[in-house]
Parts: structure tokens; sequence; C-alpha cells
């Protein structure tokens, strides 16, 4: 389940792409931008408030030799002010100056770290497995350029976290307005200011550090709704506003900080990948053996957004298609209408198609559908009880169950459209007609393969 939980997180988010490849290398060019920006639209001016306020905390952490920060992140999506879905997980970082450091993230349902000491930097997806990376970061070129997606927006973190390195080319580079909103007691208990920044990208933060000798930072509140919008990343649906919440739960810039932390040391039982490409492949294969595949389909029961219900048992005879997705997931919008079409051309063969909304409300379904222009009756699963029944850890997941009741196939991620589509024509022109993939017994296999090549060949690619 880690592993498929990771596969879609690094596949599917459509945040980690600015946060990690579009900033990649840019650290010094994004200190740039602000004065090449100068031709475009008035310069960006720091006042002197703003300044007397964050060019000394910005020093002390430029000029320290090591750090260790823990950071509670807390990621919203939020409708018409009602919180639709939140995900919480922890950053532990330490490092020493120039190029010592290790970033530990640790999510609901997946760990990942990175060792880096000097002299060679490792990845570790999990306590079972890990690869080694070629190239060599210093501190400041780890804030844009870590070699995995470590959470949905980095950067802010990293620059305020990794000893050394310069966060005003984070925080200053590309901006449009900088500015104290307030003065008064974080949490009523630590006296703060309030500094709010609305970067050239839409991307807007607002960041409180304490007044308190050595300033240190309480909370950076990150608002990517409407870079979002503007860079149609995704199709942000009104009153929809996404939002990531960083506290910092301890943070210093001094100390001691040992070097053992910096050092990775593999359990005996962990596989060393040659790169992460080659563990998403491993990953991939592993998926195609799914728990389900060949077995009864779980009972369910649930409704549509019509309010109509749906059941395994109102199903009976009928091949069902149930496609687990999510608003938030990227490739499982791109497969839908894939599915939607293929299962529409064997609709008078009795094959019925569910796409199964995992852990969302009813308003942001409706919304977001609207929004796409998607005429589909969705069923809504917003506790997960369906998507847990079929061991839909992770999405998009379309699971085809034949007439008989069996799982014949999974379909794990978004191929291509080409690919899909191929493919689930395959399967369904052999389900409709009674026949089956995966709940074939060997020995009626064989002699399909030898009186029946056609549907042999389509049960292979089936298995693709």
């Amino acid at each position: 389940m880690v592993a498929r939980l990771f596969l879609i997180a690094v596949l599917a988010s459509p945040v980690v792409a600015r946060a990690q490849d579009d900033s990649k290398g840019t650290a010094a060019a994004k200190g740039s931008d602000a004065n090449a920006a100068s031709s475009q639209s008035p310069a960006f001016v720091l006042s002197d408030d703003v300044r007397k306020v964050l060019q000394p905390f910005f020093a002390s952490i430029n000029k320290a030799d090591v750090s260790r920060s823990t950071v509670e992140m807390l990621t919203e999506s939020i409708v018409q002010g009602k919180v639709v879905e939140s995900r919480k997980a922890t950053y532990q970082i330490a490092s020493k100056h120039p190029n010592k450091f290790t970033i530990y993230l640790k999510e609901p349902d997946q760990r990942t770290r990175i060792y880096a000491n000097g002299n060679e930097m490792v990845v570790a997806l999990s306590p079972e497995a890990y690869y080694r990376v070629d190239d060599r970061l210093d501190l400041q070129q780890a804030v844009v350029e870590l070699p995995i997606a470590m959470g949905a927006y980095p950067e802010p973190v990293m620059a305020l976290s990794l000893a050394g390195v310069d966060p005003s080319l984070s925080f200053l580079g590309g901006m449009k307005s900088v500015e104290i909103v307030s003065r008064g007691k974080f949490r009523g208990r630590v006296p703060a200011v309030q500094i709010h920044g609305v970067q050239d990208d839409a991307v807007s933060w607002d960041l409180w550090l304490s007044e308190e000798e050595p300033t240190k930072p309480l909370r950076l509140l990150v608002d990517l709704t409407a870079m979002l919008r503007a860079t149609k990343q995704v199709q942000v649906p009104q009153g929809f506003k996404y939002q990531i919440q960083f506290d910092f739960l301890s943070w210093r810039m001094s100390g001691e900080v040992s070097d053992a932390l910096f050092a990775f040391r593999p359990s005996k039982d962990a596989t060393e990948y040659k790169s992460l490409d080659d563990y998403l492949q491993s990953v991939a294969g592993a998926v195609a053996e799914h728990p389900l595949l060949g077995k009864k389909a779980p009972a369910f029961s649930g409704a549509t957004l019509s309010e109509q219900p749906v059941s395994l048992e109102g199903l009976k005879d009928k091949v069902i298609v149930l496609d687990f997705w999510a608003t938030w997931c990227a490739p499982c919008v791109a497969a839908m209408p894939v599915l939607q079409e293929v299962t529409s051309e064997f609709a008078d063969k009795d094959v019925v198609f569910l796409a199964v909304n995992v852990g969302e409300e009813l308003e942001l379904v409706k919304s977001f559908l609207e929004k796409q222009d998607i005429d589909l009756d969705v069923v809504l699963d917003p506790g997960g009880k369906i998507s847990d029944a079929f061991r839909a850890d992770a999405i998009p997941q379309t699971v085809v169950v034949g007439k008989s009741g069996v799982i014949e196939s999974v379909h794990m991620g978004f191929p291509g459209a080409d690919e899909l589509r191929q493919r689930l024509t395959d399967e369904l022109s052999v389900l409709s007609v009674g026949g089956h993939i995966e709940s074939t017994p060997p020995a009626e296999k064989e002699k399909s393969s030898k009186d029946d090549e056609p549907a042999s060949d389509a049960k292979r690619k089936a298995k693709r």
C-alpha cells in the first residue's frame, strides 16, 4: 500500500510540478527575475519596515553552520469556506553547512527520507527500498533541487530550515509585494509579526515571525489557489481554495548536530534500486498482482449524485467497471473520458460504468463536474468504504468485475488514452459475452488458446 500511494503522489500531484520542476536550478535566476520584471511592471521595492524584520532574520539563517527543525504540514482543500479535505504530514530536517543534510517527511501512508553526507546522497523510499543519487547538492541547491518530491510545496520550508542558505532568493525574488499586515501575540502567547507576500506566479504567503530574540519562524501559510487557476493546471471550481500551513514546532540554527544523522544505514532486508524510475517500474509490476484478482467482488452499496442507489447485488449478471478517482487527481480526470467512451460502446451488452469518487464531499464533486463539463452520475464514497473494500489504496484505479461477480482485471494509474482504450476494449470484448480473464481455470485457458486464438490474444492484452 505504501508503495502504491507513493507512486500516485509522485505522478498525480498538480502542485509538485511547480515546487520541484519549474523551480529546478532557478534559485539565482529567481532573484534576478525581480530586476528583469522592471521592464514589464513596476519594480518591487522592499519597504524599510519589512527590511528591518526580514534582513536580520534571513542573515541569521545565511550565517548558520548547522540547523535542526520539526515542521508540521497541513494541506487543506476548502470549498465555500468549508474544509472538504485535509492531510497532515511532518518534516524533520537537519543540516550542516555546506552540503550535509537529512530531510525526513512523515505522511500518513508514506515515509520518505533523503540522506546527504557530503560524499553521497541516498533517497530512502521506505525502510525496504532506497536508491543512490549520482548528483551532489550543496544546501542552497537543495532548497529547489531535491531529487524527489518532498511534499506539495517544499521550497519555502527548505529555505527557512537549511543552514547557510539565502532565504531571500525564495521569499523576495520574483515578488509583486511584501508587507507587514499585523503585530500581536501568536496563538495568544508569543509576540509576533505577520508578513504577507504575493509572488509573480500568483502564489501568496503569510509568514509569522517571533519578535523575541532570537527571531524564529512560527507559521508559514501558502495559498496556491490563484496560481492553480492562473496556470490552468487543474480546473478550479468557484469557491475553491487550496492552501498549505507549515507550523514550526521546533527550530534552531545553532548548537550541535551529529554527523550520524546524515549517514544512511540500510536494513538487512532493504532493496537497493538503480533509480526512482527503476523503483516505480518494480511497483508497477507488483501492482499488476492485485490481491483481489480472480476473487469474488466484495459486496458494496452506495448512492450517486442524483441519489440513485447502487449495489453489487443490484448489478448482478452485469460487467461492472468501477473507476476510483478524486477531483485533485490529474491522471484520474484524464482517464475518465476514455473510460466513459469505451464502456458506452458496450452499454447494450450489460456493461455498467461506475465512477466512484473517493473521500470528497458532494458540493466539491458537483462543482468540479460542472466546471469540467462532465456529464456523469458519480457514486459518492466520502468515507472510503467502497474503495477500502476493493483495496483501492491508490488512484486512479479501475476494477473490472465480470458477469460471474469475479474481479477479472485491475488497472493502476493512467498509461495514456490509446493504451487504456485498447486494453479496456479487449477486456470488455471478452467479458461482455460471458468470457473470463483472471477467473479462467488453467486447463480451460490452455484449451482456449488452441480453439479460439483471437479470444486468447484479448486475454493476454488484458493482463499486460
